[in-house]
């Protein structure tokens, strides 16, 4: 009976002292935990990418930065659709599939608020600089059997838009299409600094 006690009853009761207190109530709202200013902790307060050159905080919509009729040469596309991934305010423009030998091309502006175009990932095919119209980019090729390219133009000095193509057959071709789109669409609507 003993054994009994100590096997079955004690366990139960020590599990329900913990559930109890882990179910206690208390009112209010919910909230992070504020973390102390810059003045406060003593570290030097440092200035933000809009003052360091222009950034892209101004830039309230990534489906600002290319319109249907900046996409006409390379066929019909579909509404652009709004979205974050990864953090990065996003549009993509999916092109409209009018038979099977059609290619799923996809064209996309990325705002990345806090990535520099020194930040750009390596997809395979290399890092290598670019200028699109006088400014100095970066450009990320698919390797291997990724077929897409990310070009990525700097504003300020710690904040980036990438055009991003995708679905195109080959990555090179995914990347004269990025280029191109930047330098006629996406460029010249970026702030300037």
């Amino acid at each position: 009976m003993t054994k009994l006690l100590l096997r079955v009853v004690l366990p139960l009761l020590a599990g329900g002292a913990l559930l109890t207190g882990c179910t206690s109530t208390q009112g209010g709202t919910a909230s992070p935990a504020q973390s102390p200013s810059a003045s406060e902790s003593g570290a030097p307060e440092t200035s933000s990418s809009s003052s360091a050159g222009g950034g892209t905080e101004s830039i309230t919509d990534a489906c600002s930065l290319i319109e249907m009729s900046d996409l006409s040469s390379y066929g019909e596309f579909n509404p652009p659709q709004s979205q974050t991934i990864s953090g990065a305010r996003s549009c993509k423009y999916q092109k409209k599939i009018a038979s099977a030998s059609d290619k799923s091309m996809v064209i996309g502006a990325n705002i990345r608020d806090t990535a520099s175009v020194a930040q750009v990932n390596d997809t395979g095919g290399g890092v290598v600089d670019k200028e699109i119209n006088g400014r100095q980019a970066k450009e990320a090729p698919g390797g291997g059997s990724v077929d897409g390219c990310t070009l990525a133009l700097p504003v300020g000095d710690s904040s980036r838009v990438d055009v991003a193509v995708i679905g195109v057959g080959s990555a090179d071709e995914a990347c004269q299409i990025a280029e191109a789109v930047a330098k006629a669409a996406v460029e010249p609507r970026l702030p300037k600094g």
